[in-house]
């Protein structure tokens, strides 16, 4: 009786922030009995991995990189405790778009050393999540690293694994796996398996999908 008695005195003063503290504590304490469902944060960050995605907006790739980072913060707890697999699987390729977009701002600003590491996230992420097409692009972004530093071989190592993920269907991914690995063949003098790789990459492009053709 006395706690509702503070409550209502609380309440009548108006819905201020002191006021709404008591029925959010209610809330939170009944929600965290219940049968786990889809974290309220999840549909916030699934957006904003999406919309890193688009590019830097104009901003300075710094600012990019803090609010990667503070977001892919935001996943520890939701991985952290028992999701349905699901809702698992959703943050986990989240947490691999976050990781591989993170990889490429860290080689715009020119920290190769700390993108391994984050690849190696991004792609075990991606795995964990079933999305082999995130799975593969994460493979052939990291193939392009080696591509560009004089290591076509290792290059090409990655982007035929890419392919590999990718499967058989007419994605962006497949078809930036077949184009990295035509590169890595013609700068390692494998004339024959750049031309095979170039013409997958050609008939991939004039299959792809509406929806694969976005500039992200």
């Amino acid at each position: 009786m006395k706690r509702r008695n503070m409550l209502r005195g609380a309440l009548a003063a108006g819905l201020t922030a002191p006021a709404l503290a008591a029925p959010t504590a209610a809330r939170t304490d009944v929600d965290q009995t219940l049968s786990p469902g889809v974290p309220q944060d999840l549909a916030h960050l699934e957006a904003a991995a999406e919309s890193y995605g688009y590019g830097y907006h104009g901003q300075q790739p710094t600012r990019v990189l803090a609010d990667l980072v503070t977001d892919f913060t935001t996943l520890r707890p939701l991985l952290t405790v028992p999701q349905p697999p699901p809702v698992r699987a959703r943050l986990c390729r989240t947490a691999g778009q976050m990781a591989g977009m993170t990889v490429i701002v860290l080689h715009d600003l020119g920290s190769r050393g700390e993108s391994r590491a984050w690849f190696a996230t991004a792609a075990r992420a991606a795995a964990e999540s079933g999305d082999d097409q995130l799975h593969a692009w994460v493979l052939a972004r990291e193939a392009m690293v080696p591509l560009n530093y004089g290591a076509p071989k290792a290059a090409a190592g990655l982007a035929e694994r890419a392919r590999h993920v990718a499967g058989h269907r007419s994605t962006a991914a497949a078809m930036l796996a077949a184009a990295v690995a035509a590169r890595a063949y013609a700068l390692n003098h494998q004339p024959e398996q750049a031309r095979a790789a170039l013409e997958a990459a050609d008939a991939l492009m004039d299959r792809l999908p509406e929806g694969e053709r976005s500039d992200t």
